[in-house]
């Protein structure tokens, strides 16, 4: 008899396929010998919504706006009739695919409804009860699939100020209260309007082409290329296992034929390699490419999965033809106007934490951001102040300079040109009035700026951002840190490399002709090179000679000859501080840095913890 019923079964399921449904038209139920002795539609419905109601958050997502459209419907989506085959099937083909999008299929309760879906195929049911209880698991699994997978592909699976350990500033698009529903209105028809929802950008697309390329590489073996020195031009053996991997990763023509000579075709792929991860190009080889070349695919799928993530984050301010946008991982910025690449440079950003033992450092899977990182946030540039002085925040004095002061407090003042304000009167001291031994480091009652000039630690130019770190850009007086490959150095803000360059970009947007731009460039002590600029020199020393000779008391003590000019921007620039440690570089490939801030891991523990806590959410 069992061989029978399998026979009714397999007819059945070539039936449907064959035929299909139509859109929107519940599909006949297959003429097994379990569903009609043991189904009975409205029983099965009021089960369904019984259970439903009973669910929270934690089980099915957005349960009261689902609990609200079950209600209003008054019937099953995937399970009405018995069970929809057809339509259940194209869900569970969409999120099979979903590693393509950096996403386990298993986070969609993929394994979950496939064994419960099996477990009615094979007639292993005994009762009413478990029927509905099997056929009530998948319609609450597939439903909390359709609104995750949705949520998903529009907003992202992960709360971006989470997985940033708290260093994220964007305002977020919020998702739609109608949202739910129309994914929910829309599951009926198949899997056109999900599909719908997919990131068409090309940075996302081509992400996802490197996604594809590395999971079909997981399959192969993937061996561990030794370390060995080899110079441009010359025959080593083993230099053809890097030719092969060049092959399998794609990043040398396909024509190429693996040799043991480093020569005209492999040498020039390989500075492609490296320069696509951030390594410095040779002419021979180092260990540092080596330990790429052995990068395996599940690192790499790792990385692109939280990448990927990152580009489905919808923030409320997108960028439009002018903006600058700084990298943190990559350590650059790049500036556009009017669509095109105007500048790109090195800059400096916070300092990271090397934690050596950083998974007991998480709290639920999660890394908290370290004070001193630069926070991802959108700004625009209102003002720029050039030759700047630097207010000390009060945790650098309390940390750094109050050690400083206590040892040696004039030394430190003539060196770094100190002034000092007292928190109490806002008058400015004298230095030496000050016993900074008789000064609690917990209660440092003064401010420290530091006086104008290239000796001063924001440089010539800061460029003033709104946010609510206190951060900014600005140039440095110590240009050495943009040799480093590294350059988490500062404690938050984002020092840039050619600081005159952005000025002009930013003052050329705000209709600064060369007569004005020569007097910024005086103003920042550059000699003029037109005698209107001479004038100007001229005049500005006749104005700065007359405000000195009209100081009275103490003004006139704690007089200093230059002073911040701010220049207010009628066009502000966009700012964008960013963290990609998978993005397309600047010669079209996708590039790859190293995870400076330890971010990525956040995000996929975050995607993983979606997962289904448990392998029923239908109650008994």
């Amino acid at each position: 008899m069992k061989s029978i019923a399998h026979i009714f079964l397999t007819v059945g399921l070539l039936l449907l396929l064959i035929t299909g449904c139509k859109h929107g038209q519940l599909e006949n139920v297959p003429d097994w010998t379990a569903f009609h002795k043991y189904y009975n539609d409205k029983d099965y419905q009021e089960y369904l919504q019984k259970n439903i109601n009973s669910l929270s958050d934690d089980e099915l997502m957005f349960s009261s706006i689902v609990k609200s459209f079950y209600s209003d419907n008054g019937s099953a989506i995937w399970t009405a009739n018995g069970l929809q085959e057809h339509l259940t099937k194209q869900f569970l083909e969409l999120y099979a695919k979903s590693e393509e999008h950096g996403l386990s299929p298993e986070i969609f309760g993929y394994q979950i409804i496939n064994n419960d879906i099996r477990k009615i195929q094979n007639n292993e049911v005994g009762s009413s009860e478990e029927l509905y209880r099997l056929l009530a698991e998948i319609e609450v699994q597939l439903t909390r699939a359709n609104v995750l997978y949705a949520k998903t592909m529009k907003y992202g699976a992960t709360d971006p100020k989470e997985v940033n350990g708290g260093k994220w500033k964007y305002a977020m698009d919020s998702l739609r209260t109608d949202f739910v529903t129309d994914a929910l209105k829309a599951s009926r028809e198949g899997t056109h309007y999900l599909m719908s929802l997919h990131p068409t950008d090309s940075v996302y697309l081509a992400l996802q082409g490197e996604m594809r390329k590395f999971l079909a590489l997981r399959e192969q073996a993937w061996d561990s290329i030794p370390a060995f020195s080899a110079d441009s031009g010359h025959c080593v053996k083993n230099v053809s296992r890097i030719g092969k991997r060049l092959l399998q990763l794609e990043e040398i023509t396909s024509t190429y034929v693996p040799s043991d000579t480093l020569g005209r075709v492999l040498m020039p792929a390989i500075n492609r390699f490296r320069e696509n991860r951030g390594i410095p190009t040779s002419r021979h080889l180092d260990e540092e490419t080596f330990t790429a070349l052995n990068k395996k695919p599940q690192e790499y799928i790792d990385q692109l999965a939280a990448n990927l993530e990152r580009c489905r984050w919808q923030t409320k301010h997108k960028k439009g033809s002018d903006f600058v946008a700084v990298n943190i991982p990559d350590f650059m910025l790049e500036a556009r106007s009017a669509d095109t690449v105007a500048l790109r440079m090195k800059i400096c950003c916070g300092r990271s934490v090397n934690r050596k033992n950083e998974d007991s450092c998480r709290v639920n899977g999660i890394l908290p951001a370290a004070r001193t990182e630069s926070p991802l946030l959108y700004s625009e540039i209102y003002s720029i102040v050039l030759n700047p002085e630097w207010k000390v925040p009060y945790s650098i004095i309390k940390d750094e300079y109050y050690y400083k002061m206590t040892r040696n407090a004039m030394g430190v003042t003539n060196k770094e040109k100190l002034y000092f304000v007292d928190g109490r009167t806002k008058k400015q001291v004298r230095p030496e009035s000050i016993d900074w031994k008789k000064v609690s480091q917990n209660n440092i009652p003064y401010q420290i700026i530091q006086t104008s000039g290239k000796h001063n630690a924001l440089g010539l130019y800061k460029f003033n951002i709104s946010n609510s770190e206190s951060v900014y850009l600005h140039s440095t007086n110590n240009p050495g840190a943009f040799r480093r490959r590294v350059r988490a150095v500062s404690h938050g803000c984002i020092r840039v490399c050619e600081p005159d360059s952005l000025a002009k970009l930013i003052l050329t947007m705000n209709d600064y002709d060369t007569t004005r731009w020569e007097q910024v460039m005086i103003t920042v002590g550059q000699e003029p090179w037109t005698e209107e600029g001479t004038e100007y020199l001229e005049k500005m020393q006749e104005k700065e000679e007359e405000y000195r000779l009209g100081l009275t008391g103490d003004d006139s003590l704690f007089y200093r000859p230059l002073r911040p000019t701010n220049l207010g921007l009628r066009k502000r620039m966009p700012v964008f501080i960013e963290y990609y440690t998978a993005f397309i570089g600047a010669n079209g490939d996708v590039n790859y840095r190293n995870d400076v801030y330890h971010k990525d891991r956040n995000i996929l523990n975050a995607i993983d913890a979606l997962k289904p806590k448990t392998t029923s959410h239908a109650k008994k």
